[in-house]
């Protein structure tokens, strides 16, 4: 296993995102998704609804802006790592709330396989995640780069 942010650093993507505590994966196919780690920012891509085009392209529905808002996940900033833990403080984000809070991970490595657990969520103004109460995610990533 490898430890520090030396092992984080790279290209990663997501092929599975459980709950804790339950068998069945929240997703287990490919979707649009990228993580990038560098020595000590990172940026986090993902797309959990459709990703099919718009009815009409470039004229996206109030619904289907609604749509793909609430299935996105979007931020970036720095991060620091201390043992297996890994501290993420967005400088920006989808939420605004976010911007300026921090995700608390646990992390795991083995060769080019990176496992997150979230564990802990909070806003710019210490206010807990609620969807944290619900148990957090697991994360399972490959190296791409």
């Amino acid at each position: 296993m490898e430890k520090g942010s030396k092992g984080v650093i790279g290209v990663w993507q997501v092929t599975e995102i459980r709950r804790q505590n339950v068998e069945s994966p929240v997703v287990d196919k490919p979707f649009p998704n990228l993580f990038i780690f560098t020595p000590r920012h990172y940026s986090m891509v993902w797309v959990l609804g459709s990703s099919e085009p718009f009815a009409e392209r470039w004229k996206p529905t109030d619904e289907e802006k609604i749509e793909r808002f609430d299935s996105m996940v979007v931020n970036a900033g720095t991060y620091e790592i201390d043992g297996v833990t890994l501290t993420a403080h967005p400088m920006v984000a989808r939420i605004p709330d976010f911007i300026g809070g921090k995700l608390i991970c646990e992390f795991h490595i083995k060769n080019d396989t990176l496992r997150l657990k979230f564990v802990d969520e909070y806003s710019f103004d210490g206010v807990q995640a609620p969807w944290v109460a619900k148990g957090g995610l697991i994360i399972t990533l490959v190296r791409i780069g």
